[in-house]
């Protein structure tokens, strides 16, 4: 039993609706923080419990029953419309492809002009890149060095 696997079940364990096994209650008898949490939320459960509830409004169950719907209708309308959109785009491709095939030689010439652009473009940005290299390579290793810290340091606090 880690500190990690108690606290997911706290709340449950406190509102009594999980019954704690031999493992879970040694561990809290053995960990001051784990049982300083389960205190905390045993006073939490019971200052709720000791609150009275205030009555729903007139027409509360209607008037959220009524919002669900008209979301979820809206979010209906959203998926039919990104599905129309879809179909479109699926039909303009379909009439680009049929178009082009009656083409090819157009559509060959079009791909190694678009080729050349790219290897040219690459070729720009390599040499404009190349001599701040090493500052790039600086930076990506103190990213990666900050991103492992931050690994470490949020996995050691929640053990």
């Amino acid at each position: 039993m880690t500190c990690r696997d108690l606290l997911e079940s706290i709340e449950a364990i406190a509102a009594g609706e999980l019954l704690p096994d031999e493992a879970t209650r040694a561990h809290i008898e053995s960990c001051p923080r784990c049982a300083a949490e389960l205190a905390s939320a045993r006073r939490i459960e019971a200052l709720l419990q000791a609150r009275v509830a205030d009555p729903a409004p007139p027409r509360f169950t209607t008037a959220v029953l009524q919002r669900v719907r008209r979301e979820r209708w809206r979010t209906e309308q959203n998926v039919d419309r990104l599905f129309n959109v879809a179909i479109a785009v699926a039909l303009v491709l379909v009439a680009a492809g049929v178009l082009a095939l009656l083409n090819l030689g157009g559509l060959l010439s079009v791909a190694a002009t678009a080729w050349d652009v790219a290897t040219g473009a690459a070729v720009l940005a390599a040499r404009s890149a190349a001599p701040s290299f090493e500052t790039y390579l600086a930076g990506a290793a103190l990213l990666i060095s900050a991103l492992g810290m931050w690994w470490w340091a949020d996995r050691s606090l929640s053990m």
